[in-house]
């Protein structure tokens, strides 16, 4: 599938390459950090459990947000260039963010939920964050592909698809811990 650019986006797309924007996608991997972070911190929690607390600072920030916030160099350009990224590009990179923040935010709060950081984990449960963890980087994976504006065997999904899969998996989410505890 090849993407068709507006005028507005071969006008900026000159100007996005140097500055670490994909000029495919009109987005820039920088975003990956804020998912990045929260990884690294589950991965410790089988053996830290009490490393929950620190995962409980991260919160889902929108693209525009993450660089609102950060400190790459060149923030407005990647805000600008996001607004008008290709639909067939934002679309099911908005989803799988979706996805990643309902994943990551029901895991926390199952954790918060079993006393997981006064109980510790049993190897059932420290296997379901593991489980999650792979979870995670592999939609991460897939954000990359689309950063890199790679559309093979991603769907485009609409609004409403992407709040039912949302909610769908942090409610799976929840019951399997809530199984590893009851």
């Amino acid at each position: 599938m090849s993407i068709v650019y507006t005028d507005a986006q071969l006008a900026l797309q000159g100007r996005l390459e140097a500055a670490n924007i994909n000029p495919a996608s009109f987005l820039a991997t920088d975003y990956l950090n804020h998912y990045n972070e929260i990884v690294m911190l589950l991965e410790m929690l089988p053996d830290m459990p009490d490393m929950i607390e620190d995962c409980d600072d991260w919160a889902p920030k929108s693209y525009v947000q993450h660089f609102e916030d950060s400190g790459f160099t060149a923030k407005k350009l990647a805000i600008e260039a996001y607004g008008i990224a290709p639909d067939v590009i934002r679309t099911p990179f908005e989803a799988i963010c979706a996805n990643l923040d309902k994943l990551i935010i029901g895991t926390i709060a199952g954790l918060h939920k079993v006393g997981a950081a006064e109980r510790g984990l049993t190897g059932d449960a420290a296997a379901l964050i593991k489980a999650r963890i792979e979870q995670v980087q592999d939609m991460l994976m897939t954000l990359n592909q689309l950063i890199h504006g790679k559309l093979d065997g991603v769907k485009a999904a609409t609004k409403a698809e992407i709040m039912d899969h949302a909610e769908e998996e942090a409610a799976q989410t929840q019951a399997d811990i809530d199984k590893l505890f009851d």
